[in-house]
């Protein structure tokens, strides 16, 4: 299988005016270092053809110097796009068109926040091949066992993938892995959501725009079916509420960042 990952990197504070802290209390500088090389070293572990691009917006010379060494010291094609336009909408609609126009069978549209396991990216191909040929609809992998999935209204449907549980779902934080084909056939949705998204709750909901009321809409309507691992393949380092219970991360800060 080709895999094409599309990365966006900032390290601004707070992309989306939300200056709440981190759970990880680390700087969003600390963060890319560690959340890239883990991606890379998960890459770097895939039996699957992969190449990777980071689209950054206007980060720091310090952070665009060190992402550059980590992509010359990769074992797999990789390509750094520094981003003329600013701004989270801008970068998001960005790496969705380049998803759309990917020659790969598969590509993985993935944030900077995202911390991975050493076999996520095997992991996550290899499940996604299965879920594929047994149920033969279009499948959406998002990496994380999110606690947000589970309030007691929710229902799921648990399967087996190539290592472990996984879950139905609907939440992919506009994080996920697919076929180029899901961001052809409904490029309205994600072509809206990259452009309109403000992640403002307290504004008019005909005003607001984020995932619920955009690519939701695909899997609640059948169009492809979303799995997530049980337990995570990634972790997102962002506020208390999206703490995975189950998992050190302390643990994969420090094991599973270092360059290989």
């Amino acid at each position: 299988m080709k895999l094409d990952v599309v990365l966006r990197t900032c390290d601004h504070s707070a992309v989306h005016n939300d200056f709440r802290i981190r759970y990880c209390q680390k700087s969003k500088t600390e963060i890319i270092d560690k959340c890239v090389q883990s991606l890379i070293n998960s890459c770097e572990n895939s039996t699957h053809e992969i190449s990777l691009t980071i689209y950054d917006d206007h980060s720091s010379e310090l952070t665009v110097d060190k992402l550059k060494k980590k992509l010359s010291n990769c074992g797999f094609p990789t390509k750094f796009v520094s981003l003329d336009e600013r701004g989270y909408n801008n970068s998001c609609y960005v790496q969705y068109s380049h998803c759309k126009n990917s020659g790969a069978d598969l590509v993985y549209a993935v944030e900077d926040d995202y911390l991975h396991s050493p076999t996520a990216i095997q992991e996550m191909i290899d499940s996604y091949l299965i879920f594929k040929s047994n149920i033969q609809k279009e499948i959406v992998i998002y990496p994380f066992d999110d606690p947000g999935e589970y309030p007691p209204e929710n229902y799921c449907f648990v399967v087996h993938g190539s290592n472990r549980h996984w879950r139905t779902g609907i939440f992919t934080t506009c994080v996920l892995m697919c076929s180029p084909k899901i961001f052809n056939d409904y490029w309205n949705l994600f072509e809206l959501v990259a452009l309109k998204y403000n992640g403002n709750y307290l504004q008019p909901r005909s005003e607001h725009y984020e995932e619920s009321n955009t690519i939701w809409n695909i899997w609640i309507n059948g169009g492809a079916i979303r799995f997530n691992p049980i337990p995570s393949l990634a972790l997102h380092l962002q506020f208390e509420a999206n703490k995975d219970p189950f998992i050190d991360w302390e643990y994969w800060w420090e094991n599973y960042t270092n360059e290989v």
